[in-house]
C-alpha cells in the first residue's frame, strides 16, 4: 500500500523531499554534536583558569598563615575577583578554622560553614591546600558560576537553531535544483516539440540514445517531424508574400538607431535591422531565433509575457529584461502590425541609464544612512543637502558660517590652498551641538570638481570623536592604580608576560615599604595614601623612562628594568630615595623599602608567577636581614647589600 502510493507521487516530491530529509537531519544531528564539544571545551577552560588562579593564591597565601596576616591573605582572596565568575572564595586553617573568606554570592546562593549552597545557580568548586614545605598550613576554596557556560550555551544553540534552519533551505533548494537538473531534459524536449510544431522546422530528428520514457518521447518527436513535411511548401510560399510585403518597411527601419525585428505568426523572424543585429551580437546572440534568443533573458514572467502578446498581436511597451550571461538590461516593446498579423518588437540597452540610476541611489543611500555626520557645500560655503546624522546631531543649517563651531578658528589663506590643490584636509576641532554640547570632532573636507577639473563644492565629513575618547579614558581606568596613577596588577602582569614573549631581558623588583603600617597607625590613612603617591613618584624618577614601575596592592610595588645589565646601583639609588624625609601635612613620616630581584632572562622558561614568587621570596630575606635593603633571587645568601 505504502509503496503503492510512493509510486503515485509526483516526480518532484520523490526527488526533493528525501534528499532534503536526509540532509537536514544531518545538519541537525552535527549540531547537537558541536553544541555537545563546545559545553565540554568551555567548562574544562572554567576549570582550568579556576585552578591556575586557585593554584597562584595558595603559593602567595603561606606567608599569610604562616605569620597570621589575616590582611594579607584578604588582600589575596580579593585579587581573585579579577575573574568574573567568582562567586566565593576562603581559606581555612589546618584545623578547618574560618581564616579569610571573600564572598560575592547570586541572590539564590547562601553561605554554610561546609560550602556555598545554591538554589538555581550551577558552580564549580576547587580547592587546594596551602603548604610551607611538607607542612600543610591550611587551604583555599574557590567556587566560581556556570552561569557564563549556560549563557554561552544558550546561544549557541540559538545559532544553531538559525544555522540548521537556513542550512535545512539551503538543502531545499538544492534538492530542487537536483529536480530542474532531472526534468529540464523533459522539459527541452517538450519546448523543442512545440517550437518545431509551431515554426515547421524540418530535419531536426532527435536520435534516440535510450529506450526508456525519454527515448519513447524523443521517436513520438521524430514522428512528429515527418508529419510537418507536408506543409513546407504553403509555409515557404507564405514566408515570400511577406518578405515581399515587408521590403519597405525594411527600408525604414535601417535608419533607426534603436533594435527592430519583424515577427511573424509563428514566431518567425522576418526582418531585423542592423542596429539589432548589431546590438545582440554583443552579448553572443542571434536576431534569427527568437524562441532561442529570448531564452537567454530572465525573468521567465516578463519573457512570456512578451512571447505570449507576439503570440496574441497584442501591444506592449517598456518592459525590461536581463541577459542572464552578461547582465545587460533591454526595454522591449512590442506594437501589432496590420499585416498579416505581424508584431514589431523594438528595443534598446539601457544598461549604462540603470547602472548610473543605481549609483545615483547607492550614494544617496550611503549618503543619508553614514553614521557620521555628512554635508554638501557649493564653492561659496552655501550648506546644499545634510544628512540625517548631521540634522541630528547639529540641526539644519544654510551656511558653514551659521554652523555652530569654534569661533577661534577660521581657515587661513595657505590651508586653503592647501585643500584646493591635494583636494582633501583635516583637522580637529571642538564643534557644539544641539544645546550648545561640546563635542569633539575629526572634520575632513574634500572637494567637489567637474568634468573640467574645477572646484564646484565641497564635501564636509564630521566624526564624533567622544566615544573613542572614553573607550581611552575607561581603558587607562581599567590599567592603572586610581591612587598613584601607577599601572595596576593586572596591567603589570600582561605588559611583563608581553615582553618576555618579546623576548626582552629584564630584572624584576618586587618592592615592599617598611613601616607603612606605623604610619598609617600613626598619622591615618589619609597621610598613608599620600605617602603611596610620593612613593610612586621616587620609584619613576629613580628609573629610565623605558623600565615600567606598578604597584600591585596596599604598599606592595612592582619594578621591570629591562636589559641585562647589573642593577646594583638603581637598586641603591631606589633605597636611598624612599629612605629620604618626607614631610605631609606637617607630618614627617618614615619608611625605608626591602626590594627582591630576580633576573628573568629572554631565554629563561619559568613563568611570570614563579619569577614574581622568587623576588617575593628574596624579599622577604632582605626584611629578615634587617629591612632597606636589597636582595637578589639567584643567591639570597651571598647577594644582600645593606644601603
Amino acid at each position: 500500500m505504502i509503496l503503492s502510493w510512493l509510486n503515485n507521487l509526483p516526480l518532484r516530491v520523490k526527488l526533493v523531499l528525501p534528499t532534503w530529509l536526509l540532509m537536514t537531519s544531518g545538519v541537525v544531528l552535527l549540531g547537537f554534536a558541536i553544541e555537545n564539544i563546545a559545553e565540554n571545551k568551555m567548562e574544562k577552560s572554567l576549570i582550568g583558569r579556576t585552578e591556575i588562579l586557585t593554584n597562584a593564591a595558595a603559593v602567595n597565601l603561606t606567608a599569610a598563615l604562616a605569620f597570621d596576616d589575616q590582611r594579607t591573605a584578604l588582600e589575596q582572596l580579593e585579587a581573585l575577583r579579577v575573574d568574573p565568575e567568582l562567586i566565593g572564595a576562603w581559606v581555612r586553617t589546618s584545623n578547618h578554622t574560618l581564616f579569610a573568606s571573600v564572598m560575592d554570592l547570586p541572590i539564590d546562593c547562601r553561605f554554610t560553614e561546609a560550602s556555598i549552597v545554591c538554589s538555581d545557580t550551577n558552580y564549580e568548586r576547587v580547592k587546594k591546600p596551602i603548604v610551607l614545605g611538607e607542612e600543610i598550613l591550611g587551604f583555599i576554596e574557590v567556587y566560581v558560576s556556570r552561569e557564563a557556560i549556560e549563557r554561552e550555551r544558550h546561544f549557541l544553540v540559538g545559532y544553531l537553531v538559525v544555522g540548521t534552519t537556513l542550512l535545512s533551505l539551503l538543502a531545499l533548494m538544492f534538492a530542487q535544483m537536483l529536480h530542474r537538473l532531472v526534468s529540464n531534459p523533459l522539459s527541452s524536449l517538450h519546448q523543442s516539440m512545440s517550437s518545431m510544431l509551431r515554426l515547421g522546422v524540418f530535419g531536426r530528428a532527435i536520435p534516440v540514445k535510450h529506450h526508456d520514457e525519454l527515448g519513447k518521447l524523443t521517436a513520438c518527436f521524430n514522428d512528429l517531424v515527418s508529419n510537418l513535411s507536408e506543409r513546407d511548401y504553403q509555409l515557404k510560399q507564405t514566408l515570400n508574400q511577406l518578405e515581399n510585403k515587408s521590403q519597405y518597411i525594411g527600408e525604414v527601419l535601417d535608419t533607426m538607431e534603436h533594435g527592430v525585428m519583424v515577427i511573424a505568426p509563428g514566431d518567425v523572424v522576418t526582418y531585423f535591422n542592423p542596429a539589432a543585429e548589431y546590438i545582440l551580437r554583443r552579448i553572443s546572440c542571434s536576431p534569427r531565433n527568437l524562441t532561442k534568443l529570448l531564452k537567454t533573458f530572465e525573468p521567465v514572467s516578463r519573457v512570456q509575457a512578451i512571447s505570449r502578446a507576439i503570440d496574441l498581436h497584442q501591444p506592449m511597451k517598456g518592459i525590461e529584461l536581463t541577459h542572464s550571461t552578461t547582465g545587460k538590461v533591454f526595454k522591449v516593446s512590442t506594437q501589432p502590425m496590420g499585416t498579416a498579423r505581424h508584431s514589431l518588437v523594438q528595443f534598446e540597452d539601457v544598461t549604462e541609464q540603470r547602472e548610473a540610476e543605481q549609483r545615483r541611489k547607492l550614494a544617496e543611500l550611503i549618503f543619508d544612512k553614514s553614521q557620521d555626520a555628512t554635508l554638501v557645500m557649493s564653492r561659496d560655503l552655501t550648506i546644499k543637502t545634510q544628512n540625517a546624522a548631521c540634522i541630528q546631531t547639529f540641526g539644519i543649517h544654510h551656511s558653514w558660517r551659521t554652523l555652530s563651531t569654534d569661533s577661534s578658528y577660521k581657515m587661513t589663506f595657505s590651508e586653503l590652498k592647501t585643500l584646493l590643490a591635494t583636494g582633501t584636509m583635516e583637522w580637529h576641532r571642538i564643534l557644539f551641538g544641539h544645546g550648545g554640547i561640546e563635542i569633539p570632532c575629526q572634520v575632513v573636507a574634500r572637494t567637489l570638481t567637474n568634468h573640467w577639473g574645477c572646484v564646484e563644492g565641497f564635501v564636509v565629513t564630521i566624526v564624533d570623536l567622544s566615544a573613542e575618547m572614553e573607550i581611552k579614558r575607561l581603558n587607562y581606568i581599567a590599567n592603572h592604580d586610581a591612587l598613584t596613577g601607577l599601572a595596576n596588577r593586572a596591567h603589570a602582569l600582561d605588559k611583563l608576560s608581553q615582553d618576555h614573549d618579546r623576548e626582552r631581558d629584564m630584572h624584576v623588583l618586587f618592592i615592599d615599604l617598611d613601616g607603612f603600617k606605623a604610619v598609617n597607625d600613626q598619622f591615618g590613612h589619609q597621610v598613608g595614601d599620600e605617602l603611596l603617591k610620593v612613593v610612586a613618584e621616587r620609584l619613576k624618577s629613580s628609573v629610565s623612562r623605558r623600565d615600567f614601575v606598578s604597584r600591585l596592592s596596599g604598599d606592595e610595588f612592582l619594578i621591570a628594568l629591562y636589559g641585562n645589565a647589573p642593577v646594583d646601583k638603581i637598586a641603591s639609588r631606589l633605597l636611598r630615595k624612599l629612605s629620604d624625609e618626607i614631610v605631609i601635612n606637617n607630618c614627617k613620616p618614615r619608611v625605608s623599602a626591602s626590594i627582591g630581584v630576580r633576573y628573568w632572562a629572554a631565554k629563561d622558561a619559568s613563568s611570570l608567577a614563579q619569577v614574581i614568587e622568587q623576588a617575593d621570596k628574596a624579599m622577604y630575606d632582605a626584611k629578615a636581614n634587617g629591612k632597606n635593603r636589597y636582595s637578589l633571587a639567584a643567591n639570597l645568601a651571598a647577594l644582600t647589600e645593606e644601603v
